[in-house]
């Protein structure tokens, strides 16, 4: 999508009343924390891979393997790999998918709000209200490019443990200077 088309969309996604103060794209290229699932993406797909040439020897192998093994475990082992190789693949395919994403995203401040636009088939829009945000934290590069994330709750799991939610303003151009204005649009609401 071109800025201006999606400039279009995050302007139609303004409440009465609501003006963009700053915005930005991400920059897809610069997205490389996605691509750290390979580390156990790569393994898992291989043994997947692995695990249904093997349970598929009995059905094609050697005429040895008797009638009812080759028949039984031939076919329902296979079976089982299929949904472990599906998995494999998806975790390969997921940074692909996320720089695909954000290469169709856009993020605004406004006086109320900072949110996140996405579209594609369907439109999603994120946003977070400046009372529900909690603590920053901004990773910024030597060029100013940087990640602004925003603590926006937590809960206990299933386990019991707390898992901490945030919105996440990832690659952008000139982080420091959206924390900034983040800051400054906070204090004066306050």
């Amino acid at each position: 999508m071109t800025d201006a088309e999606l400039q279009e969309i995050l302007a139609r996604e303004l409440l009465p009343g609501e003006r963009l103060v700053w915005q930005a794209r991400p920059d897809p290229r610069r997205m490389r924390a996605p691509f750290a699932i390979w580390l156990f993406a790569v393994p898992w797909t291989v043994f997947a891979l692995a695990w249904e040439a093997m349970a598929l020897v009995p059905l094609f192998g050697a005429g040895g393997t008797p009638g009812m093994i080759r028949y039984t475990f031939g076919i329902a082992f296979p079976i089982f790999g299929l949904p472990f190789i599906a998995v494999g693949f998806a975790m390969l395919g997921a940074p692909f998918w996320a720089r695909g994403a954000a290469a169709r995203s856009i993020y605004g401040l406004t006086g109320r709000r900072i949110l996140r636009v996405t579209a594609g088939r369907r439109r999603v829009v994120r946003s977070v209200p400046f009372d529900a945000m909690g603590p920053i934290d901004v990773r910024v590069a030597v060029d100013g490019w940087g990640t602004l994330r925003i603590e926006t709750g937590s809960h206990i799991d299933s386990d019991g443990d707390r898992v901490t939610e945030r919105f996440e303003v990832e690659a952008v151009p000139d982080v420091a200077r959206l924390e900034a204005l983040l800051l400054e649009m906070r204090r004066t609401r306050a």
